[in-house]
Order: C-alpha cells, then structure tokens, then sequence
C-alpha cells in the first residue's frame, strides 16, 4: 500500500474508533502533533483518509477513513458478514474464550503503554548523567 507501520496503525485506529479530530488521533498514536498532520497529509494524498467537516460543530475537522479504503479492504478482505461466517466453526464458548483473551491481551498492552509512558516522563524530569543505561 506504500505507507509505513505508523500510517497502518492510524488506520487500524480511525477503523476501529471511527472519525476523530487530529489531536485526538496523536494521543491515540501517540505522535507529536506535527508528524500527525504529515500522517494525515500522505494518508490524503494516497486516498486512505480524508478531513471532513464535524456535522455538529463545523469550525471542527475530523479525520476518517475514505470509503475507497474501505471498498479496497472489503475486496480483500469480504464483508463482515463473510468473515462472521467465517467464525462459524467455533462453538459460543470457543468465541467467549477467544473474545476474553484478546481483551485480556489489549489490557495488558495498554498497562505496558501506561507504564512505559510514567517511565518516559520520569526519565524527562532526571538528569541525563544519573540515568540508568
């Protein structure tokens, strides 16, 4: 698709969460605000995302996936309701166990993210000679 890991990730973001402001998309990221808008700027350019208008507050701009993406990734891909189908060998609990884990695995990544933040803002406050290497 010629976008790098970031770009992928934003995607997989605004897909998942649907449209958001850029702002919000960097603190989801977790990218400056500048490499945000150059994210989004290649994103545009590609025809992976597009800035739209908030319907409620209209000095406000969204970022959201382009419907081309979304009718690229469905041609890959199939529809929802192929891949629910898909889905359709596992018994109920097989999918509960499976749906629990993946939660399970999400939470223990975003505490690992959390932790790894508080370390990166103490480290900013210590000074450089007396950190560990």
């Amino acid at each position: 698709m010629g976008i790098d890991d970031t770009a992928f990730r934003c995607l997989d973001i605004l897909d998942q969460e649907g449209p958001m402001s850029a702002g919000r998309l960097a603190e989801r990221a977790r990218l400056s605000p500048g490499a945000t808008t150059a994210l989004i700027d290649r994103l545009e350019r590609r025809g992976y995302a597009r800035r739209t208008r908030d319907t409620e507050d209209r000095r406000r701009v969204l970022v959201e996936i382009a419907p081309e993406l979304r009718d690229r990734a469905e041609e890959l891909y199939g529809t929802p309701e192929e891949g629910a189908a898909g889905l359709s060998v596992y018994s109920d609990d097989e999918l509960e166990f499976l749906i629990a884990f993946l939660r399970g695995s999400v939470a223990f990544q975003e505490e690992r993210m959390r932790r790894l933040e508080e370390m990166k803002a103490r480290d900013a406050k210590t000074p450089t000679e007396s950190r560990p290497r």
